[in-house]
């Protein structure tokens, strides 16, 4: 059965460009390998040279949310980026075995060089915490409201040091525990009134503990000196880390509890891992599997060879485009650019099938150029555009990860389809057709033709699936389950996940807090905002619209305060008050060389008599001291940027209640920034939801008018739009019925089909096109778009065991779509193809001529 096409290959105005490119290509073999090795050295030198790399998994997320914005500031600018938990975990009865073991770990821990400080008491327990927090004591003073700062130093009129010295001697007669610690940290009463913020009005954390309450776990905590925060500098910090664990494990003799570490270092450096060893797996899998493929449909290796290699250069190209048009590239997108490999092996598939076939039916190599350029060429060009233009459309999705992406995948499939008809015939020249039997070209020839000897009833039956699977993607019968949780980003067995539920539920902490973001223009705004926020936080928690709260308040420093209370200082003669402590100590039979951390506090304060500004953070305690743990809990580099959080009554479960959390916030200090992973969810769900809706319906009416102006037949246009429509709803149904929920990665399987249903079904028009017997000609297409959907498939498959859990759900999304993809060509566009045909053979011989 033959059909005279409308034309016999590209339209007229293209058949000179035709043959010169298709002249090029077959005799001027040097000029293209000149030309490739430009390419990847320019390429090579880009990248080498440029290295913006970003790790930032935070740039999937979109940026219009403040939440998000939080948790980027939060994420980025606090230096608990670089803290990491260990947690000393005991079998029932070896409660008490713990505590030796920790301190020799800990003691070797911070003689480490990568190690810059070490949090493994509460600093108040320890003597050199003590003494540090000494330095404290009148910048808190002075931070005092007025009134209260005024009635702290009455307590250094000569009387009251008196009357407060003969109690506590008085008192030291007896065992007072209290009396004796009270005697050695707050003689004069002056640590407790600067400390008193700390514990008024839930200002500061309550309850937090390093020992649960069954004594089987213990924490502690380290700050490392890690370069950066990029996946390798925290692979390199873990590998230091769990080195040295390795050998205090061996070198200790007793009881060996279990050592587990968490925290964002730990966090990268699994996940990194994860993924490299995940895209190690699918690459070598989905490489062996479409080698095994490649060589069973076509019994050759070579032109394999030049398939990756030419992959290869697309994909390196497509990377240096993006380096040069991103100021920084996340490697995220970089990783996802995987996605053009399917496409790229279609086209050299299909540009090989086509070469051969010109090869069986007597042509020369160059001849054999010409036709599958000819043949091949504008489908090839059909699908970059339509594909190129719906993956730029990720550039309007608000999420500068997606927007790399999008662009990424479309420079590499525009790459991939202009190198692969340049450069990868140059490899056939010595490739010969096959002289056995090819099954799959025979077997696609009898399915062709029994479809079009009786295609109605096929088509009745996929038809009859398609439309049930419709019907139970656009029913709200089953729902679409949307997962934002950052979890699914955790690998399946990550040890820091683990570290982190144990210590939740051995210390019973409630879910992670809503974290407020206070960055204020001056440290005075700084403060009163602080202030008013913590009031206002308090009168909450009375109310039981909250069930705790944490801010920095106590230690958000007031200009206005310091230069009223120095102010008041000035009239008080602390030389005097000095000589009045040491006599009433002799008085009372103390010692006076045993109370020189009084007589420092005296002194300091005798010194802020005429200081101007604010004592600065980073000179008051050493770098080494326990105290910064406490301190950078809540503040950034900056000293005006700092952190709060709040703990609901109950974990947020709906978004009316994040609402009525936000504006309660709000009220107080409508600037502040409010965060926290589990209230930023309630911001990403109806975004995902909305993005995926919108995202899609764009990318597919774009798609579809792309493929109305390359058509311009409404037959065939309406075959491959109902193709593409029914393949969406398919893989929806799919993803209902087994409950698989959409997240913010593997929605990125909806493009891809839609890519790969463009790809699949534009092939129809080039069969419609092209000159010779229509069955033939369609036989020898759908060979190689078998090996195509088999080999997309199995790269895909190849996924589902990744150790990541998004990538592995990823892997399932795309090979169910994937799958719906090519069951709809096969079974749903070929009859529905052959009806069209064996209609207008039942036309006049005058109206036989196929036009398209």
């Amino acid at each position: 059965m033959s059909f005279s096409p409308r034309t016999s290959g590209p339209p007229q105005r293209f058949a000179g460009l035709t043959r010169w490119l298709a002249n090029l290509i077959a005799h001027r073999t040097g000029v293209l390998v000149t030309l490739a090795l430009v390419v990847a050295a320019s390429a090579l030198y880009v990248t080498v040279t440029r290295r913006n790399l970003d790790s930032e998994v935070l740039d999937l997320l979109p940026a219009q949310f403040p939440s998000v914005q939080g948790l980027k500031i939060f994420n980025n600018e606090f230096s608990q980026a670089r803290q990491m938990v260990f947690a000393f975990v005991a079998d029932e009865g070896h409660q008490d075995d713990i505590e030796p073991f920790k301190e020799h770990f800990m003691a070797e821990l911070k003689q480490q060089p990568w190690v810059v400080r070490t949090f493994d008491r509460i600093p108040l327990e320890t003597d050199d915490g003590l003494k540090e927090v000494q330095r404290l004591v009148p910048v808190l003073l002075l931070n005092l409201p007025p009134d209260q700062f005024k009635d702290a130093m009455k307590l250094l009129e000569p009387q009251a040091i008196q009357e407060r010295l003969a109690r506590l001697r008085d008192t030291l007669t007896g065992d007072s525990i209290r009396s004796q610690i009270e005697v050695q940290v707050d003689p004069l009463g002056l640590f407790s009134r600067a400390m008193k913020p700390f514990g008024e009005s839930s200002a500061m954390d309550q309850g937090s503990s390093l020992t649960s309450p069954d004594g089987l776990l213990q924490l502690a905590l380290i700050i490392t000196n890690q370069p950066g925060l990029g996946p390798r500098e925290c692979q390199a910090v873990m590998d230091q880390l769990n080195a040295f664990k390795a050998r205090m494990l061996a070198e200790w003799t007793g009881y060996k509890p279990k050592v587990l570490v968490t925290g964002r270092t730990a966090y990268v450096a699994e996940i990194s891992r994860s993924m490299d060893h995940d895209g190690i797996m699918s690459s070598t899998l989905s490489i062996l599997i479409v080698s095994g493929l490649f060589y069973l449909a076509f019994r050759r290796f070579l032109p394999l060879v030049a398939i990756c290699l030419i992959l290869g250069l697309s994909a390196l190209s497509a990377l240096a485009m993006g380096m040069l048009v991103f100021r920084n590239l996340n490697m995220i997108a970089i990783g996802f650019c995987s996605i053009l490999v399917g496409l790229g092996v279609d086209f050299s598939l299909l540009l090989f099938g086509r070469y051969l076939q010109a090869r069986r039916a007597g042509d020369d190599h160059a001849r054999a150029v010409f036709v599958s350029v000819r043949d091949i060429g504008a489908a090839v060009f059909y699908v970059v555009v339509t594909t190129a233009i719906g993956f730029m459309a990720l550039s309007f999705s608000k999420s500068s990860g997606f927007a790399q992406l999008g662009t990424l995948v479309a420079f590499g499939v525009a790459f991939a389809g202009l190198y692969m008809t340049l450069f990868l015939f140059m490899f056939f020249k010595r490739v010969r057709p096959a002289t056995g039997t090819d099954f799959l070209l025979a077997g696609a020839t009898r399915y062709v033709e029994s479809v079009f000897r009786r295609p109605a009833p096929l088509l009745a039956v996929s038809g009859t699936i398609l439309g049930i699977a419709a019907l139970i993607a656009l029913l709200p019968v089953v729902p679409l389950e949307f997962d934002t949780n950052p979890r699914s980003l955790e690998p399946k067995r990550s040890q820091a996940s683990i570290a982190l539920r144990t210590i939740a539920d051995k210390l019973n902490q409630e879910a992670d807090p809503v974290t407020i973001v206070i960055d204020a223009r001056d440290p005075q705004t700084f403060h009163d905002r602080w202030e008013k926020l913590t009031d206002d936080l308090s009168a909450a928690q009375k109310a039981g619209e909250i069930k705790r709260f944490s801010t920095p308040v106590a230690l958000a420093l007031s200009p206005g305060r310091f230069a009223e209370n120095r102010t008041y200082l000035q009239g008080i003669d602390l030389g005097a008050v000095t000589r009045n402590v040491r006599a009433t100590l002799d008085q009372n039979g103390f010692d006076p060389n045993a109370f020189e951390s009084v007589f420092g506090i005296l002194q300091q304060l005798d010194a802020q008599k005429h200081q101007t500004g604010l004592p600065d953070w980073s000179q008051l305690f050493p770098q080494s001291s326990s105290w910064w743990f406490f301190i950078d809990r809540y503040f950034s580099d900056r000293p005006t940027r700092a952190v709060g959080f709040v703990y609901p009554d109950h974990p947020l479960r709906t978004e009316a209640e994040q609402k009525q959390l936000l504006e309660l916030i709000h009220r107080s200090d409508p600037d502040a920034i409010v965060t926290g992973w589990s209230f930023t969810l309630f911001d990403l769900i109806p975004w995902a939801e909305g993005e995926l809706v919108t995202f899609t319906t764009g990318v597919g009416i774009t798609i579809l008018v792309l493929l109305w102006i390359v058509y311009r037949r409404l037959s065939l246009w309406l075959i491959h739009a109902s193709a593409l429509l029914f393949s969406m709803l398919g893989m929806i149904a799919s993803l209902k019925l087994m409950h698989l929920p959409i997240n913010l990665l593997n929605a990125l399987a909806f493009p891809l089909v839609l890519a790969i249903g463009v790809d699949y079904g534009i092939q129809f028009l080039v069969v419609s096109r092209r000159e010779g017997d229509l069955k033939e000609n369609l036989a020898n297409v759908l060979k190689p778009l078998s090996i195509c959907g088999l080999a997309t498939v199995a790269g895909f498959a190849v996924l589902i065991p990744a150790q990541n859990p998004a990538l592995s759900g990823l892997g399932v999304v795309c090979t169910t779509g994937v799958v719906w993809c090519v069951l709809s060509t096969f079974f749903y566009m070929v009859p529905a193809f052959a009806l069209l045909q064996r209609r207008r053979a039942a036309r006049p011989v005058a109206d036989a001529i196929v036009r398209v």
